[in-house]
């Protein structure tokens, strides 16, 4: 009995040290930051495009960032034929990114597409849930017009957690800050 009680008591010391609600604050280059929960580590394997990638794997709880040049998407635009499609603003980049995103779900729903301004950046916020691989998940999705830069923010987990990580995914999409942006608006 005292051996049990002792294991108990230990488990939830460990929980009650176990990290909460900090965050930390992540730098890329001198292009941007985002503040993501400390509970998260960096990774390399998530998607080959992001500058940022950091997972908590037996949390499932996953955040990327992908940022793209103004002036590469307009190139892409015009190589491909697209620019009677998508601008390139805010506008067209949300609607390609979005359109492409679907296409890898299967029972997809999205919730309304919610048009924001977040540190000073135009942003369009929603969220996305479908099958991948047999997999239910939920996104929490970001994307911003920044200075010289277009950014995507993404935070995942399995469907039936996305009740336990909205808040901070929400906190994650709404900390992203263009650091030419900034500069900029001084």
């Amino acid at each position: 009995m005292r051996k049990t009680l002792f294991i108990i008591l230990t488990i939830f010391f460990i929980q009650s040290c176990a990290p909460g609600e900090e965050q930390q604050m992540i730098s890329v280059g001198n292009k941007y930051t985002l503040s993501i929960p400390s509970f998260l580590t960096q990774v390399y394997n998530l998607n080959d495009d992001a500058s940022l990638q950091y997972q908590h794997s037996w949390k499932e709880f996953y955040v990327i960032a992908i940022d793209e040049s103004k002036e590469e998407m307009r190139k892409a635009l015009i190589e491909n034929n697209l620019t009677d499609t998508y601008k390139n603003n805010i506008e067209g980049y949300s609607k390609l990114i979005m359109g492409v995103f679907k296409e890898g779900l299967s029972n997809s729903y999205q919730s309304k597409l919610i048009d924001t301004t977040i540190n000073k950046m135009p942003a369009k916020l929603t969220t996305l849930s479908g099958t991948v691989e047999g997999i239910d998940v939920f996104y929490s999705i970001g994307i911003y017009e920044g200075k010289d830069s277009f950014y995507q923010v993404l935070a995942w987990t399995h469907k039936s957690k996305q009740h336990s990580y909205k808040n901070k995914m929400n906190k994650i999409l709404y900390s992203l800050k263009d650091l030419k942006q900034t500069e900029y608006a001084q």
